[in-house]
């Protein structure tokens, strides 16, 4: 697979995520990103919708975030909402974070995937570890400002070459 491609690219957010197709995939486990993934940037507030489908998800699946963010306040403050394991610090897209969080989760790479919004940091770090990978966009609750918004694009036109 060509690297930064993911192995499912939803032209949505992570509550497009059909958790069937994943369960009849053999996935059993998720390592998530955290801001405008699960929640909106640096907010630490879930929205109903994501809550509800988090709710669904951990039926069939073991979870965890990895995020880059290092704030130790705000990464305690998710862990609480969110109600699952937290690893902030990861410098993702390096390897040592999702690693980490296979081993917390307790299982092997071709049973996870990483869901990110990000092809640079959360994709290539899953495939990294020999994960699948699941490319979503920011929540649809988000408003960007046109700079991050046109950078996103941008990424998502390269890794369609």
């Amino acid at each position: 697979m060509p690297i930064f491609k993911p192995t499912y690219n939803i032209d949505g957010d992570v509550t497009d995520i059909d958790i069937k197709v994943l369960e009849n995939a053999g996935v059993k486990g998720i390592i998530f990103d955290l801001d405008s993934t699960l929640i909106a940037s640096k907010s630490g507030e879930l929205t109903q919708e994501v809550a509800d489908w988090l709710e669904k998800a951990r039926h069939k699946f073991r979870m965890v975030v990895v995020s880059n963010n290092k704030r130790h306040e705000y990464l305690e403050k998710v862990r609480e909402v969110l109600a699952m394991p937290v690893i902030g610090f990861a410098w993702k897209p390096s390897r040592k974070a999702f690693c980490h969080a296979l081993n917390m989760l307790g299982l092997k790479a071709e049973e996870t995937v990483v869901v990110g919004d990000r092809p640079l940091t959360d994709i290539w770090g899953g495939q990294r570890c020999g994960m699948r990978t699941v490319l979503v966009r920011p929540l649809k609750t988000i408003v960007e400002p046109s700079w991050k918004t046109f950078f996103r694009e941008l990424e998502r036109v390269l890794i369609q070459k």
